[in-house]
């Protein structure tokens, strides 16, 4: 009886394992068909995921930026109130003038975000919030610069005014204040106010908030010495790191920026107390409080010696050009240790 040869069976080998098994192809229309309506599912449920994620983050931009998009369509009423709410100067009447909006006019046509670009441009309010309160009412929220310095510059139009600058730096025309708060903020000195990118204002002035520390510290720890602060100088700040301070009694008290403020106004109280007690007052030219430790310089302006008065007559004297500069008699140099 004749036997078919055996073969050898050969093991797999690792391209065979790696190989992907082929699908089989469909063969005829119902194949097709199914594979076709497989693929078309498959890209419908992408699309469908794809747009909720775009419509979500619509919703989400919309519910954090612009709330109002969001309600639900509401018949258009005419504009019956403003209502105003602030924690400066700025009333209802300035927001109604600065809006312009006519009266009667559809609550649903305001543009909010053209009304809150209107009110940031004085410069006076720093953050502002306009809102539509159904049916009938346009709701402003303000919230204001508080002025720490006063200065005087020349606009755009070449006309000289009466500016504030803010604790950020920002210098705008203030309107609303009492005239005893602006009588009581010191002038600025030591800066050349530089105008900004728009031409519009000024750039931001530096330091402004180590300024609002020292007047805030001051005005609480001694009113009766923040009442006197007349200038307070800049010229030496960027190079320095101090502020420059003119009273009625010192013609330039230096603060430091890197020692507390409040160490340094008791080392001046101090100080004036005891040149006050003094029975022959001297006029001061400076304190210098940045230095630290417990001495602090003090310059007094040297006293002026008046003609002896005699019977004899004094020699005459040649007399001096009137055109020769009068010169400041120099300073007297001492130290007050605290």
């Amino acid at each position: 009886m004749n036997h078919a040869p055996i073969l050898p069976q050969t093991a797999p080998t690792w391209r065979d394992t790696l190989a992907p098994a082929a699908a089989p192809r469909p063969r005829n229309r119902t194949g097709r068909r199914r594979l076709v309506v497989t693929a078309l599912r498959h890209w419908v449920g992408v699309g469908l995921a794809v747009a909720c994620l775009i419509f979500g983050y619509i919703a989400w931009r919309a519910w954090n930026y612009n709330p109002a998009a969001l309600a639900a369509p509401a018949p258009s009423a005419p504009l019956r109130e403003i209502v105003v709410r602030g924690d400066g100067a700025l009333g209802r009447a300035w927001v109604e003038r600065t809006l312009g909006v006519r009266p009667g006019v559809e609550l649903m046509s305001l543009d909010l975000e053209a009304l809150r670009d209107r009110l940031l441009q004085s410069g006076q309010v720093k953050v502002a919030v306009v809102a539509r309160r159904f049916p009938d009412v346009l709701s402003v929220t303000l919230e204001e610069r508080s002025p720490v310095l006063r200065v005087r510059a020349q606009g755009a139009d070449g006309v000289d005014r009466h500016l504030f600058v803010a604790r950020d730096g920002f210098v705008f025309v203030g309107e609303g204040y009492e005239d005893s708060l602006v009588q009581g903020l010191p002038w600025l000195a030591g800066v050349t106010l530089a105008r900004d990118l728009s031409g519009r204002g000024f750039a931001l002035v530096p330091g402004m908030d180590s300024v609002s520390d020292l007047l805030g510290t001051v005005r609480a720890s001694a009113p009766s010495l923040a009442k006197d602060f007349q200038i307070v100088s800049l010229g030496r700040y960027a190079r320095d790191g101090v502020i420059l301070v003119r009273t009625s009694e010192v013609s330039e008290i230096v603060f430091g920026t890197r020692d507390d403020f409040y160490r340094q106004i008791a080392r001046l109280d101090y100080i004036l107390d005891e040149i006050r007690a003094r029975p022959a007052a001297t006029p001061v030219r400076s304190i210098n409080l940045a230095i630290g430790g417990r001495q602090v310089p003090v310059a007094f302006e040297a006293p002026v010696k008046e003609p002896a008065r005699s019977g004899a007559a004094a020699p005459a004297r040649p007399a001096r050009p009137a055109a020769a500069p009068a010169t400041a008699a120099p300073a007297t140099p001492t130290f007050f240790r605290i």
